[in-house]
C-alpha cells in the first residue's frame, strides 16, 4: 500500500491545494491541484483525488472533478508545491515509488 501522506481527505479550496503538479497537456503547460483525495492506498487502480486541472483548453479558472490518481501521475512532469512551499526530497520520493508502483500494475486488458 503506498500513500502520499501530505495529501489529506478533508476537501481544500482552489488557493490552497494540498500539493500542485504541472506538466504539459493538449500542446500547452497544465497545473493539476489536489483538493481531497478518496482512497487510503493511493496505488489502487481506481484510486482517485478531487482536482482542479488548468490547461490551455479549460482557461484560467481550470475544470474542477474526480481523477484517477495513476492518469496525473503519468501526465504530471513534476511536483512543484506541497501546501504552499517546495517540496521536500522524501515527498518527491514518494510519488516516485507510487508512480512506478502504478506502472508496475497495467490496466486489465479489456480496459485497455
Amino acid at each position: 500500500m503506498l500513500n502520499l501522506e501530505f495529501i489529506g481527505k478533508k476537501a481544500r479550496d482552489t488557493d490552497s491545494p494540498y500539493a500542485e503538479f504541472t506538466g504539459f497537456m493538449f500542446g500547452g503547460p497544465a497545473t493539476w491541484k489536489v483538493l481531497k483525495k478518496y482512497a487510503n492506498d493511493d496505488s489502487k487502480q481506481y484510486a482517485r483525488w478531487f482536482m482542479v486541472v488548468t490547461t490551455v483548453a479549460t482557461g484560467s479558472l481550470g475544470d474542477m472533478g474526480d481523477t484517477y490518481v495513476s492518469d496525473v501521475l503519468q501526465g504530471a512532469d513534476y511536483l512543484v508545491r506541497v501546501d504552499g512551499r517546495e517540496p521536500t526530497e522524501a515527498e518527491e520520493t514518494q510519488v516516485t515509488e507510487l508512480l512506478s508502483a502504478i506502472q508496475k500494475d497495467p490496466a486489465p486488458d479489456f480496459l485497455i
